[in-house]
């Protein structure tokens, strides 16, 4: 391009750009400068993308000077035409602020130095398969269009505190699936992304995915696909705001994951979708945390402790917390209040349990979850009102469980009441032969779990069957035999069938006895058989 080609702005931003110094062309009134308004700026305030694409290309960046390192450093300047570098090498420092790009912006597979877009407006910059040695900034930017980064290499910080996207709904605010990231990602401090998503597919974050305070706005849809991602420090994302489902399956974090006063909502659908997430330190899902739809942290790993305390889950109808098959050390479930939905617990594994009987979940299911031990274990009356919040049947496991955390603490007669209430709900799902015949296990020896009952059962018949006979004295068999009549041993006789004393031998009932004999001799047949029944089930769970 010829030197009569440029205008004097353009001139300007050449001779800057030979010496590494800034262009600053803000009239300096804040409403003026804003490029939300730079339809107003004139010719002095513009310069054309094809000029900038040859300074940045070699095409005459204008003569070196000693000692100064040449950069395109604009403010406030309006950039006309669309800006093409393609899979180009620039070895130089961009920095734009306050600037407003008219047209799109490519860097598709280009190479270069640090790149930060502060306070700028821009239609769309499609950065994909980018190299970029140092820190990508686009702080308080705003993207009428989509930002693309997909398999991009960033060395440095990829920032975009404060910056606005705007989406479509068939196309994402932020297409970041495989970016490489060396140090963080923060979307902090009201970055906002609205109508599109922002999808973080497969991305490797060497840093910390912080999302403090964004909001991400894509209702009925994804507000952040993270799937298959990889974070070396941790997610943090404190009193971010979503509309829209955030997605983690298969995502992996070496360190932990806080959404303390977080507010996802997503009704009727997902708002949080976690399935296969890894967390090498902590889940916190606390500190006022709200979830408006399922929190699915279906088969979840967490190496330190899953905490949902005061958080508020709110699925009504559905399920409010899915945590089929998670895992971890400690899991604190004392949430704000009880969730409004169902709360599905099975085959999860959770080591140590903090709850709250104020809010436990009015729908639980708990076939197959597994713990060490309750922090507050509650007497077994209580725990087992617990038990009951699970509506879907009869399953043995729960109750065994428990019984096993009772015993792991020493608290024998515990576990024992937890195994008889087993036993009773397991009697309730038989056929009515079956369950009579419970009936008479429970009332006599608590199917085996209450064994003194039956030795009170003993001495109340032994009693009531030695004052009837002493009242109505038995008949000797043989008038010339030897032996003395002995009521209590008599009353034994018929008590105890697989012992003899001589005494039912030696004697019979009158005639208006002999029922009692009978029903004595029934009774102890009765007491044999379920004290067997007990001592066998308590061998075998030895």
């Amino acid at each position: 391009m010829r030197e009569e080609d440029l205008t004097p702005t353009e001139r300007q931003i050449r001779d800057a750009f030979a010496r590494g110094e800034e262009v600053d062309l803000r009239a300096g009134d804040p409403e003026v400068d804003d490029p939300a308004n730079s339809a107003d700026w004139g010719p002095e305030r513009t310069v054309r993308a094809a000029v900038l694409a040859l300074l940045l290309l070699g095409g005459g960046p204008g003569a070196p000077v000693p000692g100064r390192v040449p950069a395109l450093r604009l403010t406030g300047v309006r950039v006309d035409g669309g800006l093409d570098l393609d899979y180009s090498e620039i070895p130089y420092r961009l920095t734009f602020k306050g600037c407003y790009f008219a047209d799109p912006i490519s860097l598709y597979g280009a190479r270069t130095r640090q790149l930060s877009v502060k306070r700028c407006q821009l239609v769309r910059l499609n950065a994909a398969n980018a190299s970029i040695d140092g820190n990508a900034r686009f702080n308080d930017s705003r993207f009428t269009g989509l930002l693309r980064l997909d398999a991009a290499h960033i060395t440095g910080i990829l920032q975009l505190d404060g910056a606005r996207l705007f989406g479509a709904t068939d196309s994402p605010a932020l297409a970041a699936n495989r970016v490489r990231v060396e140090d963080h990602i923060w979307l902090r401090d009201g970055f906002t992304a609205e109508g599109g998503e922002v999808v973080l597919r497969g991305a490797q974050v060497g840093g910390d995915l912080d999302m403090t305070g964004a909001r991400l706005s894509n209702p009925g849809g994804t507000a952040l696909a993270g799937s298959r991602m990889r974070v070396e420090g941790d997610i943090i994302g404190n009193g971010m705001r979503t509309e829209g489902e955030l997605r983690l399956p298969g995502a992996s974090v070496a360190g932990g994951v806080r959404l303390w006063g977080a507010r996802l909502s997503n009704p009727g659908g997902t708002a949080l979708r976690a399935y296969g997430l890894e967390v090498g330190g902590s889940l916190h899902l606390s500190g006022g945390f709200e979830a408006e739809g399922r929190t699915a942290l279906t088969a979840v790993r967490v190496g330190g402790e899953l905490n949902l305390r005061d958080a508020r889950l709110t699925a009504p109808g559905g399920t409010a917390l899915r945590m089929w098959q998670t895992q971890a050390r400690e899991t604190d479930l004392r949430t704000a209040d009880a969730p409004e939905g169902c709360v599905d617990l099975r085959h999860a594994s959770l080591g140590v349990i903090r709850d709250d009987p104020e809010t436990w979940p009015a729908d639980l299911r708990l076939d197959g979850l597994r713990y060490d031990r309750f922090e507050n274990p509650l007497p077994a009356p209580e725990r087992l009102r617990w038990l009951a919040h699970d509506r879907s049947g009869y399953a043995p496991q729960p109750f065994e469980q428990l019984a096993l955390a009772y015993r792991a603490l020493g608290h024998e007669t515990e576990a024992r009441t937890v195994l008889l209430a087993k036993e009773r709900a397991r009697h309730r799902v038989l056929p009515w032969y079956a369950r009579l015949w419970g009936a008479v296990q429970d009332a006599t020896v608590g199917y085996g779990y209450r064994p003194t009952r039956a030795a009170l059962w003993l001495l109340g018949l032994l009693a009531a069957g030695s004052v009837v006979f002493a009242l109505h004295h038995p008949v000797r068999n043989d008038p010339e035999g030897p032996e003395e009549f002995n009521l209590v041993v008599f009353t034994l006789d018929h008590l105890l069938p697989v012992v003899d004393f001589g005494q039912g031998s030696a004697f019979t009932p009158t005639r208006d006895t002999q029922w009692v004999g009978y029903v004595l001799t029934a009774a102890g047949w009765i007491l044999a058989t379920t004290i067997a029944t007990g001592i066998t089930r308590s061998v075998n769970r030895a």
